[in-house]
């Protein structure tokens, strides 16, 4: 019997390592999307895109910005968009369907898009 619960937890720990591994190296790659009601000035619909190394906000009114992203382990770093000449340090979390910012340091409005609500894939 201690022979299948070693086994059991071996195999979780392998899989858990290989959904870490899959996440560091392909990243967020994807589309989420929030709906900001409580910060204002930003209220509204975000759409944002990830593909490795690069990013793309789609905002309300139109508006869209452009940025670059490196990621490692759980940890990301944003350049951009637009007039956030500052980078941004995140860690992240995703739960199935959920991605979840948590700000490091940043000071750049994009902080409160990212962190107001989890963010979920479409």
């Amino acid at each position: 019997m201690n022979h299948v619960r070693l086994a059991a937890a071996l195999t979780l720990l392998l899989l858990t390592a290989g959904c870490a591994q899959s996440q560091a190296s392909g990243g967020l790659s994807g589309t989420y999307v929030t709906n900001i009601k409580t910060v204002s000035g930003l209220n509204g619909t975000y759409h944002i895109s990830f593909s490795p190394g690069r990013f793309v906000i789609h905002a309300p009114y139109g508006l869209v910005g452009h940025g670059t992203d490196s990621i490692s382990g759980s940890r990301i770093t944003l350049h951009g968009p637009g007039k956030c000449g500052v980078a941004g340090l995140y860690s992240f979390t995703v739960s199935g369907a959920w991605l979840t910012f948590r700000k490091i340091r940043d000071s750049c409005p994009r902080v409160a898009v990212l962190t107001a609500h989890a963010l979920k894939r479409s």
